[in-house]
């Protein structure tokens, strides 16, 4: 299938738009997030992810980062209590749900992961995507 020229500026909009559902009003200040060298790592346990934050706060609330993770990175099996939006970047995601079947994301494309729906996958290349989390973070691996 040929991928439509418009989808990275189409994902650029839909990260311009996901989570912003408030009124917009004169007085209403943008906000700026230059990630090019704040990538942290995810953590000790998380080899090969690195995050940025963009906006709000995972303990209390929703809140949008943008991912990027190494070639081979897996994702176990979890759930979050909240849904998830994603926005692929650069990279390819391979991405599994429960009762679902694999599916292939690439730069432009974007999935919608309800709460509490059982998902898991990998970054065959290097991946970069943005995730807006609808509600405070939580990350619970389904036991093997």
């Amino acid at each position: 299938m040929k991928r439509n020229p418009l989808f990275p500026n189409f994902a650029l909009l839909l990260l311009a738009l996901i989570g912003n559902t408030a009124p917009l009003h004169a007085a209403d200040s943008a906000t700026y997030v230059f990630s090019s060298g704040k990538f942290t790592s995810c953590g000790p346990d998380i080899p090969g992810c690195e995050h940025v934050m963009f906006k709000g706060d995972p303990a209390t609330g929703p809140f949008q980062k943008v991912y990027r993770m190494k070639k081979g990175f897996e994702f176990v099996k979890h759930w979050h209590a909240a849904a998830e939006n994603l926005v692929m970047i650069k990279g390819t995601v391979v991405l599994n749900t429960e009762g679902g079947k694999e599916q292939k994301l690439r730069a432009g494309d974007f999935v919608h992961i309800p709460a509490n729906l059982v998902h898991w996958g990998a970054c065959p290349e290097e991946c970069t995507f943005y995730l807006g989390i609808e509600g405070p973070d939580s990350f619970n691996v389904v036991e093997k």
